[in-house]
């Protein structure tokens, strides 16, 4: 038995069983939107794994609802974006009962609830809500859960009142306490306070708990006072009977009560504080008994508030001008001048210095704190000396010449400065030192940030201790630990001991060939010198670009008798005196700069041993699809089936749904007519993981509706690669297209076919095919740049590397070829070197697209449109999924291009759709939509 129902675009044929489909008892749920399981009687499309129950391809298109008896309800295929139930709340997929008036929508298992067509469910007028009757709901269908916002503020009974035109639920013993329309409350005694009904579009934050009471619920109200309570708090039973303890406000900074608020008090009642901080120490008041004001919203813990907070302290740490105390929760939070933490609540500050202090830190540390004047580490201000501290305080820093912690020590101190030293460290800081890298002067101590140190040219962003030369002319700077550098017995390039060798003069590295004029360790047996850093390179090391055989550290390279060494990586001239690394297979030249492994730490691996074998196992060819003549692919739901006949395009432009290029060879296919999916041979045998020679890990390839490359900057409809995560050593961004991704290090273009090029992240420079400046991700240069003068300004992009050589244009019916010199010469005459379809001057040192037979020119960006690599005809997926459905025919919508006049007018700004859009693949249906733009 065979139906055709509007919620499917395909016929459904009927099944008794799912045994009976497959043999499989697995769990299915019905797609028509009220999602219960499907065990028997069922119509199903299988190619599309659309499942609906015959109960349910049996409800009526029109119902008159309880819920919203003014206006008839219509059943639709689907729901608008970002819908809700306007009965239990949760978000409507699939099928939904809709009001076109109102925009109110029903799921259909709430909608068809036969309590409500059997009045189970009455209505009737209450005195909470005298608008509207309410509704009187008892023991809901398990089936139907209402969202969490929907719950009354009180209590938790199944049975309760809704208006749903108001979006205000009450439990039925909730609404028999009889709730007062007005009640005096002891925290606002000044006003009455009003029982209000909280409307869909607002949210109110009651005064005590800070939480938001959102869409729906009651609460009391003073509109004089903007002061609101919700039913919960408002009824606490300590409250109600009047037995609760109060204490005075620190009585020299305000005249308001305190109410003491015992633990068991919230635990009990379930009351949730949400955002409410002690404003003395300030931890959350969760789980602890503690002090409320709520004229000041004011919080203070039972235990911070054994000790008064007078008016006014005088305090050691600021002992120029006395400090006051200050309320309120500060609009910009202020920092604590002596543990650097941001202040919450109260604190005390100098108005004339913008000094501050928490209380916690103003009453806990020591009173009576002993000055140092003038220390010579730090001879702006006066140290004060601080004994070991409670725990209590946590400073947010540490010691500023170990960076160890300063809880349990004691230091130094300058609040005015966030200065903290150790007791124990302030005796190995020296007053003055004389040190070889500057042996002109002096160096003094300095408690200094953004410096870059001479001697490692290690940059510092956050105050440290440094020793500096006290000479205006000189500006040096050395890092505290530089200047007491260590001996290191051996390392993983070096087996002699490596001794500091403190001099500041130019030098070359015997382990990269890099320059430095810094840091520097010296083997005395071996005489050579190397960088600190350098110490730590590996020995032996797997390469990614070249994982046919290991490479090995080499502090010279053989002389070869007419020949020179080139870096396989930066393709420039490999000192052989000086560090390298290259290929162990004595056949193999394969050699790279130290200093190019040094910087590319993502693309290699370190070795233990020589035996260890190297990695050939992270070819494509494991990652493929195994190709036969029909295939299950991870980018289609259909089986794909292969067509060997050689495809004609007789304007019919075949595309691959992987690349967006046209299809002319082999292709594998969706043999449903509906579905209008291909791949190209080649594509098909992409898998779900595909390595880059950039990246650690292979990356994981999925089939996108839209998507913006990252490498060529097109936007582009198919196959894309991305990282699974950030841990990648360059911080490549989003997605990157597969025609970008197919990319080697080292690739061919018939632009520049005498050599080779190679990837550069690192240039900057136009780009000779269109003449724009190199992205963030650098371009492609010829290898022999540096040998060659024809070829030194020579660099390509990936937008210019990946165009295709061969282009059509409905301007013009012959094929363009991809150009790159121009055929005339310029004699200046402008008309020589114009674009044929955009009538302007093309720059003839570009390239561009060309047709010899015609005389037909025209720049690339003219004939290829601004989206030429999105697959016209395609699904445009959810990301636009306020217009990605159709609503008068229910089906997604697609890419669309007219070729020639009339163009579809635009449904949003009415203009013609010249260029890409999107369309009802219907072809009654006449939406269009401007891609980007208009949708």
């Amino acid at each position: 038995m065979e139906l055709k129902n509007f919620i499917h675009i395909h016929p459904l044929h009927f099944f008794e069983e799912w045994s009976n489909v497959s043999g499989k008892t697995r769990a299915l749920t019905c797609s028509s939107g009220c999602r219960r399981p499907i065990s028997t009687q069922f119509y199903a499309c299988m190619d599309c794994k659309f499942f609906l129950h015959k109960s349910c391809s049996e409800q009526p298109l029109n119902i008159t609802h309880p819920l919203h008896d003014n206006h008839p309800l219509t059943r639709l295929a689907r729901a608008s974006f970002l819908a809700s139930c306007g009965f239990c709340g949760g978000s409507v997929k699939g099928s939904v009962y809709h009001c076109s008036s109102c925009k109110f929508e029903l799921h259909i298992k709430c909608a068809l609830l036969p309590e409500f067509f059997n009045g189970d469910f009455p209505k009737v007028d209450h005195h909470i809500h005298v608008e509207h009757p309410l509704l009187f709901v008892k023991n809901l269908s398990h089936e139907v859960k209402l969202a969490s916002f929907r719950h009354c503020n009180l209590s938790s009974d199944s049975s309760f009142y809704t208006c749903v035109a108001c979006e205000l639920f009450i439990h039925k013993s909730c609404s028999e306490t009889e709730l007062p329309l007005n009640i005096n409350h002891p925290f606002h005694g000044k006003h009455t306070l009003t029982l209000n009904l909280l409307k869909g579009d607002r949210a109110v934050l009651c005064q005590f708990c800070h939480n938001d009471r959102y869409p729906s619920g009651l609460f009391y109200h003073c509109s004089s006072c903007h002061f609101n309570l919700d039913i919960k708090c408002a009824f606490l039973p300590q409250f109600l009977t009047g037995n609760f303890p109060k204490r005075d406000h620190f009585s020299d900074v305000d005249e308001h009560r305190l109410f003491f608020i015992r633990k068991d008090l919230i635990s009990s009642n379930k009351v949730e504080l949400r955002s409410c901080y002690c404003f003395v120490c300030p931890e959350s008041l969760s789980g602890n008994s503690f002090y409320y004001c709520p004229e000041c919203q004011f919080f203070l813990h039972k235990s911070c508030a054994l000790e008064e907070l007078p008016l006014k302290i005088n305090h050691s740490l600021h002992d120029k001008h006395a400090l006051t105390l200050q309320k309120g929760r500060p609009q910009h939070r202020p920092r604590c001048n002596f543990c650097l933490n941001y202040i919450e609540g109260y604190w005390y500050s100098c108005s004339s210095c913008v000094f501050k202090l928490d209380p916690r830190c103003a009453l806990l540390i020591t009173k009576d704190i002993p000055k140092r004047d003038h220390h010579f580490s730090h001879v702006e201000h006066p140290l004060a000396f601080v004994q070991i501290l409670s725990n209590k305080v946590r400073i947010r820093s540490s010691c500023l010449l170990c960076s160890k912690p300063l809880l349990g020590t004691s230091f130094y101190n300058c609040p005015d400065c966030g200065f903290f030293l150790h007791k124990e460290c302030e005796a190995e800081l020296l007053p003055k030192i004389e040190h070889v890298a500057h042996p002109e002067h002096p160096l003094i101590p300095v408690f200094s940030a953004n410096y870059t140190c001479n001697f490692c040219q290690g940059k510092n962003h956050e105050k440290k201790f440094a020793y500096k030369c006290p000479c205006p002319s000189c500006v040096f700077y050395i890092h505290y630990e530089c200047t007491l550098p260590s001996f290191f017995p051996e390392s993983r390039i070096h087996d002699h001991q490596l001794s500091p060798f403190m001099r500041k003069n130019p030098f070359i590295c015997d382990a990269c060939g890099a320059k430095g004029d810094g840091a520097r360790y010296f083997c005395f047996k071996c005489s050579i010198m190397i960088h600190k850093d350098c110490i730590f390179l590996p020995k032996l090391i797997k390469f990614r670009l070249h994982n046919q055989h290991l490479l090995g550290h080499n502090y010279r390279l053989p002389q070869k008798e007419g020949e020179k060494w080139t870096c396989q990586f930066c393709f420039k001239k490999v000192v052989t005196e000086y560090g390298s690394y290259k290929c162990l297979h004595s056949d193999c030249n394969y050699v790279l700069h130290g200093s190019c492994v040094k910087k590319n730490e993502g693309l290699y691996s370190e070795v233990e041993s020589e035996n260890e074998e190297s990695d050939k196992a992270s070819s494509s060819s494991s990652y493929a699809v195994a190709l036969g003549d029909k295939i299950d692919h991870f980018s289609h739901k259909h089986e794909l089936v292969l067509d060997n006949e050689e495809i004609i395009t007789n304007g019919d432009k075949k595309c691959c749904d992987g690349c967006a290029l046209p299809i002319l060879t082999a292709t594998y296919s969706c043999p449903l007519p509906q579905c209008n999916f291909s791949l190209h041979k080649a594509c098909a045998q992409i898998g779900e993981h595909k390595p880059h020679w950039a990246f650690r890990d292979p990356l994981r390839v999925s089939m996108n509706f839209y998507f913006r490359c990252q490498f060529c900057k097109y936007d582009c409809s198919g196959f894309s690669s991305w990282k699974r995560d950030d841990d990648d050593y360059d911080g490549l961004g989003s997605k990157i297209c597969l025609r970008c991704g197919e990319i080697p290090f080292i690739t061919k273009h018939e632009a520049h076919a005498q050599h080779s090029l190679f990837c550069d992240r690192e240039h900057k420079g136009p780009c000779s095919g269109c003449g724009e400046e190199m992205g963030s991700y650098g371009g492609y240069k010829c290898t022999l740049a540096e040998e060659e003068e024809n070829c030194k300004s020579f660099a390509l992009d990936y937008r210019c590397l990946t165009r295709p050589l061969t282009a059509e244009h409905r301007f013009h019916h012959h094929p363009l070829k991809l150009t790159y010199q121009d055929p005339y010469k310029d004699d200046g005459d402008p008309f020589q070197h114009m674009c044929e379809i955009c009538e302007d001057r093309r720059d003839p040192k570009l390239w561009f697209y060309r047709c010899d037979e015609c005389d037909f020119d025209a720049h690339p960006d003219c004939v290829l449109g601004e989206y030429p690599f999105i697959k016209r005809g395609s699904n445009c997926g959810s990301i636009y999924d306020y217009y990605s459905i159709c609503h008068s025919h229910y089906q997604p919508l697609i890419y669309f291009q007219r070729e020639k006049y009339p163009y579809p007018n635009c449904d949003e700004c009415g203009y013609p759709c010249k260029d890409l859009a999107l369309k009802c693949p219907d072809s009654e249906c006449s939406l269009a939509l401007h891609f980007l733009k208009c949708s």
